[in-house]
Formats: C-alpha cells, structure tokens, sequence
C-alpha cells in the first residue's frame, strides 16, 4: 500500500493538482484490484410486520414491505419477502437468505415493524413476542432478533456490501395501562456501521417514526417509505446521497403535521456506493501495476467507466474539467464528454471564478458505442435482411442510430401492421441492434398496443439508445404508462446525452427553468441552453431565446433573444420558427 500512500500525499497541492490526483487514483485502482465478479448477485430480505399478537398491531409495515420489494426487483434484486412473520418464519428466511450468499456479492436488509432498543442494543420484533414487563428483558432478548447480528450473520457469509435498512423507530410497544412496562426507549440507538456496512434507520437517534402524517392520510406507506422509495431506481444516486434527500424529505413531511423526524445513516463503506455496486478496491499488500492507457480505438473504457462514476454526482467543477482534459489529450475516448460538458455549465454559477471550459474537437465515438450489442455479422444474409427490412418499416429520422443510407419514415395506422412483422423478426437475430427495438416500440403505439410499446422502449432504453431514453423521459414527465415522477425523468434525459441524442440537452435546460425534478434555477437553464447552441442543437436556440424575452437568469435582451429565434429557425427548429413570427418584428 506505500505507493498509494505516497500518492495520496500528492493530492494536496491545490484544486487542479487533486483533481489530477483524483483522476490518476482511481486508473490505478481500476486496473490494480479488478472489476466486482460478474457473478456477484444482489439480494434482499425484506420483513414487515403488522400484526402482532400480544403488542399494538402497526398500520403500514406490510405496504412498506410489498412497495420495497416490487423497488428492488426493478433495481435488479433477488427478493425473500416475509410479511407478519413469527420468531421461526423469520428464522428459516434468515438462513436460506445465508445460504444463497456468495462471496462479493450485494445483501439489503429492510425491516419494518416494532423495534426497541434495551441495554444499547436493537432488538426487531416478530408478530408472536409475548408481552413483558419490568424484568424480563431477557425474554424479549430471546424471542427478537439483534439488528447488529443479522448484519454480522450477512457478512460472514462474504457479502461485499450489507445495507440494513430499519424502520422500526416507533413508541415502546410494552408500555401498555396497568403494567410496569419493560423500560424500552423510543426509537432505536445509534450503531456501529463497520466496513462494508451501511445503515439506516427511518428517524434520529430518540426519535418516533411515522406511519401516518394523519388519520386523513390516503397513503399506504410509512412517512420514510414513500420518501426513500422513488430514490430507489435512480441510478445516479450514492447511498449517501440517497439518505441526505431522504432526510430532506422525510423532515419537510413529519414538520408538516408538527412532528421531527430526520431519518439517520450509518456509513462504514469507503468509496462512492451506489445502492447495486461501488467502485473496487484496492488488493491489500498488492501494488497497482504500472498503467499504460489503451488508445482511444482500442475501445476498452474500463478506466473511463471507473473515473466518471466516481465523480458524476461531484458539485466540483474541477473534477469534470480534469475528465474533459483527459479527453483533450487522448487518455479518455470522450464516452461522457457531453455529459461532462453539461454538469460544469450546471454547476457554473457556483465557480463564476473557474477558467472558461474551452472546447474540445469530439474524439471519433467509442468501439461498441453506437449498439450496446454485437453488430449483425457482416455477409450473413437472413441477418442483414431482417435488420435492414425493419430499418426500411419504421426507422425514425430523429434517430442517430439508424444508418446513415436509411432516410426514416413516419409510421401510421395503415404501415404499423408491416413494421411489427418486419421488427419481430429482426429483434429475435443475435445482436441485433438496439434500434430495432425502439422501431419495433414505435410500431406498436401507431397499432394501439401501448402496453408493448412500453415494454420494447424501456428494453431499447435499457441499452442506452438515445432516442428511447429521450421518449421514456416524456412518459414519466407526463405520467405515461409509468408513475409521473420529474425526478426519474431527468435522470433519463442525462442518460439520453449519453446515448448520443442531442435533443436532450434542451429537455434538461428546460426542466431547469420550469422547476421540474430538481429545484428552479434560470442561471443553470441558460448555462445549459448555451451548451446547446455551442454543439449547434437546433432546439437549444427557441429555450436560450425566451430567457433573454424574459430575463429570465440573464439580462433581458428582446434583440438577443430575435437574434437566437432567427439561428434556431435557420437550422430547422419549428418553435424557434414560431417564436420568431409572433415575438420578433420582421426584417
């Protein structure tokens, strides 16, 4: 571990030299440790108890637990549910969930129920515990489970990561009239996260967790639940980060009804953790290899990969302009150059002192980039055929996919029937692209089969085609065919730039100036509409333009503002087109 001792002594020498430092860290730990196993499973127990036998029943434990699992098995979690399970019942769960761990591999824990804590430790509560009173703490020692050893329990098994996640800060359920109630406190005690253990309760230390904000409350799930779980699909989000705008939630809710709540995290993981995987480490006693970086057409980005996730939820500028230096000088191939782009504009406000980013010539794109499976074979007829006759039926002009030979059309009612039967043939060829299942979506919504429009369009998504990102994004603002959530649906525009659909960086300048999925801010909006107009996105210029109309993040400048209408309608853009004619005066 010397040499990266001696390097991290190297990163205090101001801004620029960390983040340089940051960058040339986390190379050699990529390459010095290897990736996590491509074996390596997620897996989650999830426990929510309502009805307790001889204790106050709960009113949202088992609509906590049903709403976290469906979260998780979309994130990709093998799910054990349990729902008002006994002593034994969640016994025999615990030891199957042992059993299937393997070495490296990811293991959430969620419990809601009744928890209490005795003698500084957390003690979870199935349906069948008895009723005690003052002195009997050991029976109820005997009959509930230690939080701290089913953590324990997890990790010897090898998990990589253990999250715990508790909801059970609630009232002593043994205080009950007439009894001198067993002197369990409320709410559960602070503990110890270790390494590769992360933890979270849904309030403070001492504090009441709230099922409900009222007797009116139409919500089926907890105060914490409903906050946590919208986080849980978004992939840009470090478990730390998730807690932080947790906390900021669950509290704004609880104060509403006159109550404090803030849900607490214990983090004992060391790196930047999403709640699926986490940048690797370094072998102990193993010193990093020397690193030569692959040429950009090697196509091999592991290095790439490894140095944006760990600053893409950065508030550093300094942290993208060393990325985007990295692409200037040929060390990175430039996968998230735009994306980068777009964060430093955001971010610009905050760094008015930073240098200008000057541009970088865009580097050609990345082996492997344009499909996220392998290309058809080059010379095999049936191959060619199919992918091509889907092309022919419903490519669509906006798409950057489609090759360039192929003009699009505009699917109708009447061609929709044919585009399906060419799209299913060509979506069932090994390695096909990702296009054709986008093709095949768009045949299906013209059909009115909106259900396996959807299902093939979060399939095109899920390979990072640009276009269904774009499209999927709509759905959530709108509210779709998939919960209406602003939230998920800039994160999907972010994804789009990254599947190379420019249209996006527009998308998200706009939700910034409207307040959707992140908080108003008219000065990122312009900073992110000039981004646009600087790579020439015909739908950036109408945006930028009605900010300087309206002064709106900038000074108001109704000539700026024509000027900006008249470029945008110039490069084929309708509204700016629109804008022009109605606001501008002619000439």
């Amino acid at each position: 571990m010397r040499p990266l001792r001696k390097l991290s002594c190297l990163c205090d020498w101001g801004t620029s030299m960390r983040a340089r430092c940051v960058l040339l860290l986390f190379v050699l730990l990529a390459f010095g440790s290897g990736m996590t196993p491509a074996s390596a499973k997620l897996l989650a127990l999830i426990v929510g108890n309502n009805t307790y036998q001889e204790v106050p029943p709960l009113q949202t434990a088992v609509n906590d637990a049903q709403a976290m699992r469906e979260a998780l098995q979309r994130a990709g979690f093998a799910v054990t549910l349990v729902e008002n399970g006994t002593k034994r019942q969640i016994s025999r769960a615990m030891a199957t969930m042992e059993g299937a761990i393997s070495p490296g591999d990811t293991v959430l824990f969620h419990y809601s129920g009744h928890g209490v804590e005795i003698d500084g430790q957390n003690w979870l509560l199935p349906v069948d515990i008895p009723t005690a009173k003052e002195g009997e703490a050991g029976l109820i020692k005997d009959e509930s489970f230690n939080a701290a050893d089913i953590i324990d329990r997890f990790r010897a098994r090898g998990a990589r990561q253990v999250v715990a996640i508790l909801d059970a800060c609630r009232n002593n359920p043994f205080a009950q009239g007439g009894t001198r109630a067993l002197p369990a406190t409320r709410g559960l005690a602070r503990m110890e996260a270790d390494g590769g253990v992360f933890i979270m309760f849904s309030a403070g230390t001492k504090q009441e967790a709230l099922d409900r904000l009222s007797a009116a409350d139409p919500e089926k799930t907890s105060v914490f639940v409903r906050s946590f779980l919208p986080l849980l699909g978004r992939q840009d989000l470090t478990l730390i980060d998730m807690a932080k705008e947790t906390q900021e939630k669950v509290r704004a809710l609880a104060r509403s009804a006159g109550r404090e709540q803030v849900p607490a995290y214990y983090d004992g993981i060391v790196g930047r953790v999403t709640l699926t995987g986490e940048l690797p480490s370094a072998r102990a006693g193993t010193p990093p290899p020397a690193i030569t970086p692959d040429p950009p057409s090697a196509g091999n980005g592991q290095s790439e990969n490894l140095f944006w996730q760990s600053i893409q939820n950065s508030s550093d500028p300094a942290m993208f302009q060393a990325y985007l230096d990295q692409v200037g000088a040929g060390t990175f191939t430039g996968t998230y150059k735009v994306l980068a782009q777009i964060k430093l504009a955001a971010l610009q406000p905050k760094a008015a002192q930073q240098p200008a980013t000057k541009p970088i010539p865009s580097p050609p794109p990345a082996a492997g980039q344009a499909t996220a499976s392998p290309p058809p074979v080059p010379g095999n007829a049936p191959l060619d055929a199919a992918v091509t006759a889907c092309d022919q039926a419903a490519a669509d002009t906006r798409d950057p996919d489609k090759p360039a030979a192929v003009t699009g059309v505009r699917l109708s009612a009447d061609s929709a029937s044919a585009a399906i039967a060419a799209c299913s043939k060509a979506i069932a060829v090994p390695g096909a692209p990702r296009r054709v299942y986008y093709q095949l979506s768009a045949a299906y919504g013209q059909n009115g089969q909106d259900a396996l429009a959807l299902a093939q369009l979060q399939k095109a998504a899920s390979l990072g085609h640009g276009l269904s990102l774009y499209e999927l994004a709509g759905r959530y603002l709108a509210g779709r065919g998939v919960p209406k959530d602003a939230i998920k649906a800039l994160s999907l525009y972010y994804k789009a730039i990254d599947g190379n659909y420019g249209p996006a960086v527009s998308r998200i300048a706009w939700m910034y100036a409207n307040g959707l999925g992140a908080s108003r801010d008219y000065r990122k909006a312009v900073a992110i509409y000039e981004l646009g107009v600087k790579n020439k996105e015909p739908t950036a210029y109408s945006g930028l333009g009605l900010l300087y109309l309206k002064g709106q993040g900038v000074a108001k400048d109704v000539g700026k503002a024509c000027d900006l209408f008249r470029q945008g309608a110039s490069a084929g853009d309708a509204d700016a087109a629109g804008n022009l004619n109605a606001k501008c005066p002619p000439g």
